[in-house]
C-alpha cells in the first residue's frame, strides 16, 4: 500500500452551504497484472506450518498425554523378554562298550536321532511332566492351555555338524524362564533317558529268567563222558565236537622286529586234532590267505615304481643346471665384482703392454699369465656363488623327497614282511586242509554249521543249546550299554535369564511416544485443512483476486484495549487505508464507500468506523451511515445510542438532517434505527438510489457499513450503489471459500474499485 498526503483534493470540497454537484461515477479501471505469489508447493507448506503454529500449545499439550499412554502401553506390550537356555550333549556314536555296529552307520542315523530327541523335548508327555514341577510360576498359571503354551514358546534348536541341542524359553518374568528351562530338561531326562534304561535292565532280568530255565534244560541231559576226538558225548547219544577251538599262542605269526630287519619265520604248526577243525572256516581262512598274497605282491612292485621315480627326482635336483637367476644374483656379488674388476685390471694392464712392445716379451707374457688366472679365477668365483645361492632351494627339495623316500620305503619294507607272513601262514592251512580226512560220515547244517554223525535225537540239544547261546550274547551285550554311559546327557542346565531385543522395545516406545504428537498434528492439520479459515495475509491473497488494500495487525477488542502498541499500530493501520482510498479512489471522483464481509462479526463494523474517523481527521466531509439494519453496531463504536436513523428515515417517520449525529471527531453519523419489514421493502430500487444520491450530496465521502455480502439482499443492493467495496476478512474467522465467494460476487456487479482489508494480521504481515 502505498501512503501520501491526508489532504483531500479541492475538486471536492463543497461549501458549507448550497448544494455540491454529484460527481459522475467513475468507469471501472482495469485490473492490474497480479504479482506472481509463491509456488503451489511452497504455499502449501508454509501454510501447513502456519496451522502447527496456531495450535502448537494443544498440540504439545495433547500429544504429551497421547504420546505418554502410547509409550507406556508400547514399553509394556514390546518389553524385551528374558531368555533362559539349557543344553544337551547327543554323542554322534552310541557310547556302547560292546558296540558291533558300523560307526559309519551310527554316523548316518545321527541326524534322525538328533530330530527324534528333539521332538521328545517337546513331547505332550514330557510337557506333563515338566507342569507338575512348575504349575504354581504366575507364567504358566496365566495361560489356558499350558501345553500348548510351552509347545509353542519352547524352541529347542541345534546346528549342523553340532552334537549340542538348546532349549530355549523366554519369559517377562526371569525366574519363570529358568525354572521352565529346568523343568523341561530335568522331566525329559526322567521320562525319556531314565526310563530307558529301566526298560534294558527289565530285558536284562527277562533274559536271566530264560537263561536259568535253558540251564536247566541243558543240566537234564546225562553227564558227558570223554570221546576219542576230545568231544563230548551227551546222554542223547550223538557227539557233538568242538566246532570252534581255541587257537593256541605258539601258532601266532611272530611280528617284525622294530628296527625293521627281517621278519621271523612263524613257528612250526603245532599237531591239531583233524576232528576238533571246522573245515569251512579253515577253507575261509586258505582263501583269504590267497587274496592277500595275490594282493601283497601288486601294492610292492607299486611302492618300488614310486620309489624309482622318486629317486630320478632327487637326481634331476642334482644334476639340473644353475638356473639364470642364481646367475644374474651372482653377478651382483660383492665378491664376483671384486674378481671381475681384478680380471679388467689385468686384462687393460697387458693389452696396454702388448701394444706398447713385444707382445712376445717376457713381462708380457706373464702379464697375459696373470690375465688368465684371474679370469679363471672369476670362473670358479661365479661358479661357487651361483651353486651357493641356489644350494639353499635344491636343499629344501631335496629334504622333501628324502622324506617321501623314506616313508615309502617303511611301506615296501612293511608290505615285504607281511608279504612273507602270509606265505608261511598259507603253506600251514593247507597243510593242515590236507590233513583233514575224507568225509566219510553223513554232514547235516545245524544253526548254520555243517555237523558229521548226526542223529535225529540230538535236535533237542541242539536247539537248546543255540537259543542258549543267543542268550548268552544277548545278556553280556545289554549289560555293557548298560554299564556305558548314556548317549543324552546334560550339558548345561539352565542359564541365568539375559534380557535381549531392548532396542525394539525402546524404538517402539520411541515411536508411540512420537505418534501422539504426530496424530495432533494430524489432527489440527486436517481440522484447519477441511475448516479453510483464513490464517495469514498469504491465505487471503491466494483466496481473492481482488487487491489487499489494508491490513490491520490486530484483532478489533485488540484495537480498543489498554495495549498502547496495539492501539497505535491500528490507528497507524487505518491511516494507511485511508491514505490509499483518498489517493487512489476519491482522488479519481468516487465518493461512496461501502464495508462488507462474508458473514457477520468479521471485522467490517471495527473497518468502517476506522476507516470514516480517519477520513474525518484528515479534512474530508465524512458521512458514515450504519445500513446493517437487522445488527447495527456502529453506534456503540460511536458511544450513542442507536436513536432515530436509516429505517426511520426510509419508512419516512424523520428527515435525513435530523437522523444525523455529529461526533466530537468531526464524523457525521447515521445510525441504523429500529428495523422493520416495511424498511427492508423500502431498501430497494430507486428509493434506495434515491437515498444514497441524497447521502452523497452534502459531502466529500459516505462509508455506508452494510450487511454481510452472502447473508442479506439489501447489501448486494447497497453495494451495486456505491463506488468501492471493501471486503473485510477477520483473521481465524473468515474462510478462504467464503471469502472468494464474496470477492467473485463482487467482481460480477461491475463496481469500479473494490479491495480487501485483512483485519488481524501480525506486525510483518502489517509491513506489506
Amino acid at each position: 500500500m502505498d501512503s501520501g498526503t491526508d489532504m483531500p483534493p479541492h475538486t471536492h470540497a463543497t461549501p458549507a452551504t448550497g448544494t455540491p454537484a454529484a460527481p459522475p461515477r467513475p468507469a471501472a479501471p482495469r485490473p492490474a497484472p497480479g504479482r506472481a505469489g509463491p509456488r503451489p508447493e511452497e504455499a502449501n507448506g508454509l501454510r501447513v506450518l502456519t496451522y502447527l503454529r496456531l495450535h502448537w500449545l494443544m498440540i504439545v499439550f495433547c500429544g504429551a498425554l497421547i504420546g505418554g499412554g502410547g509409550a507406556f502401553a508400547a514399553w509394556g506390550l514390546l518389553a524385551s523378554k528374558f531368555e533362559s537356555y539349557a543344553l544337551f550333549q547327543v554323542q554322534s556314536v552310541p557310547p556302547t562298550v560292546a558296540n558291533a555296529n558300523s560307526p559309519n552307520q551310527a554316523r548316518t542315523d545321527f541326524v534322525t536321532y538328533l530330530k527324534t530327541t528333539s521332538a521328545l523335548i517337546k513331547s505332550e508327555f514330557v510337557l506333563n511332566a515338566a507342569l507338575r514341577d512348575i504349575k504354581d510360576l504366575p507364567t504358566i498359571k496365566a495361560q489356558k492351555d499350558p501345553i500348548k503354551f510351552l509347545d509353542e514358546e519352547l524352541l529347542v534348536s541345534w546346528q549342523d555338524g553340532s552334537e549340542v541341542i538348546r532349549v530355549t524359553f523366554k519369559s517377562h518374568e526371569p525366574a519363570d524362564a529358568k525354572r521352565i528351562v529346568d523343568a523341561v530338561q530335568a522331566a525329559f531326562m526322567k521320562e525319556v533317558v531314565q526310563k530307558d534304561v529301566q526298560e534294558k535292565r527289565l530285558f536284562v532280568s527277562q533274559i536271566e529268567e530264560a537263561m536259568t530255565d535253558m540251564k536247566k534244560q541243558l543240566e537234564r541231559f546225562a553227564a558227558p563222558r570223554p570221546r576219542a576226538d576230545g568231544g563230548v558225548k551227551p546222554a542223547g547219544g550223538t557227539d557233538v565236537p568242538n566246532l570252534l577251538p581255541p587257537t593256541p599262542a605258539a601258532q601266532l605269526p611272530p611280528l617284525a622286529p622294530q628296527g625293521g630287519g627281517a621278519p621271523v619265520a612263524p613257528a612250526a604248526p603245532a599237531p591239531l586234532d583233524p576232528s576238533k577243525v571246522d573245515p569251512r572256516a579253515l577253507m575261509g581262512k586258505v582263501e583269504s590267505l590267497r587274496g592277500e598274497l595275490e594282493r601283497l605282491p601288486l601294492s610292492i612292485n607299486d611302492n618300488k615304481r614310486r620309489l624309482a621315480v622318486l629317486q630320478q627326482k632327487m637326481d634331476g635336483i642334482k644334476d639340473a643346471p644353475v638356473p639364470q637367476a642364481a646367475l644374474d644374483a651372482a653377478e651382483r656379488d660383492q665378491e664376483v665384482i671384486t674378481q671381475i674388476l681384478h680380471a679388467q685390471a689385468a686384462r687393460n694392464k697387458y693389452e696396454f703392454h702388448a701394444r706398447a712392445g713385444d707382445p712376445n716379451a717376457p713381462g708380457v707374457v706373464a702379464l697375459k699369465q696373470a690375465w688368465d688366472a684371474h679370469e679363471a679365477k672369476l670362473k670358479d668365483v661365479r661358479k661357487e656363488r651361483a651353486a651357493a645361492l641356489d644350494g639353499g632351494r635344491r636343499v629344501a627339495e631335496a629334504q622333501k623327497l628324502a622324506a617321501e623316500m623314506e616313508e615309502v620305503i617303511r611301506t615296501l619294507q612293511r608290505h615285504q614282511e607281511q608279504f612273507d607272513v602270509v606265505k608261511a601262514l598259507l603253506g600251514r592251512a593247507e597243510a593242515q586242509l590236507a590233513a583233514l580226512p575224507p568225509p566219510g560220515e553223513k554232514v547235516v547244517t545245524i544253526g548254520g554249521r555243517e555237523v558229521a554223525g548226526y542223529t535225529p535225537e540230538t535236535s533237542q540239544t541242539e536247539s537248546t543249546d543255540s537259543i542258549y547261546r543267543r542268550l548268552v550274547m544277548q545278556y553280556y551285550t545289554t549289560q555293557m550299554e548298560l554299564n556305558s554311559p548314556t548317549r543324552v546327557r546334560v550339558l548345561q542346565q539352565g542359564s541365568n535369564p539375559t534380557q535381549k531385543d531392548m532396542k525394539k522395545q525402546i524404538l517402539g516406545t520411541v515411536a508411540a511416544a512420537l505418534m501422539g504428537f504426530g496424530l495432533m498434528a494430524l489432527g489440527a492439520v486436517g481440522f484447519e485443512t477441511v475448516s479453510k479459515r483464513v490464517s495469514s495475509l498469504a491465505d487471503v491473497k491466494a483466496a481473492t483476486p481482488l487487491p489487499v488494500v489494508g491490513v490491520v495487525p490486530c484483532r478489533p477488542e485488540e484495537a480498543g484495549g489498554r495495549d498502547a502498541t496495539k492501539r497505535t499500530a491500528a490507528t497507524e493501520a487505518l491511516d494507511r487505508l485511508r491514505a490509499h482510498v483518498s489517493q487512489a479512489w476519491l482522488a479519481r471522483g468516487a465518493t461512496t464507500v461501502a464495508v462488507t464481509s462474508p458473514l457477520g462479526e468479521e471485522g467490517k463494523a471495527f473497518t468502517a468506523f476506522g476507516l470514516a474517523s480517519s477520513l474525518a481527521q484528515s479534512g474530508y466531509k465524512t458521512l458514515l451511515v450504519d445500513f446493517d439494519l437487522r445488527d447495527p453496531q456502529l453506534h456503540t463504536f460511536a458511544g450513542v445510542p442507536n436513536a432515530a436513523g436509516v429505517c426511520e428515515h426510509l419508512r419516512a417517520e424523520i428527515d435525513l438532517a435530523a437522523g444525523v449525529q455529529h461526533l466530537p471527531s468531526g464524523l457525521h453519523f447515521l445510525p441504523a434505527g429500529r428495523w422493520s419489514d416495511e424498511a427492508r421493502r423500502a431498501a430497494t430500487g430507486e428509493q434506495l438510489q434515491n437515498l444514497v444520491e441524497r447521502f452523497r450530496a452534502p459531502y466529500d465521502c459516505v462509508v455506508i457499513h452494510g450487511h454481510a455480502l452472502l447473508t442479506a439482499a439489501e447489501s448486494v443492493e447497497v453495494a451495486r450503489r456505491c463506488e468501492v467495496v471493501l471486503v473485510c476478512a477477520l483473521y481465524r474467522e473468515t474462510t478462504s471459500p467464503l471469502l472468494k465467494r464474496a470477492a467473485d460476487r463482487v467482481a460480477t456487479m461491475e463496481i469500479p474499485y473494490s479491495g480487501v482489508v485483512y483485519v488481524g494480521a501480525t506486525a510483518q504481515e502489517a509491513l506489506c
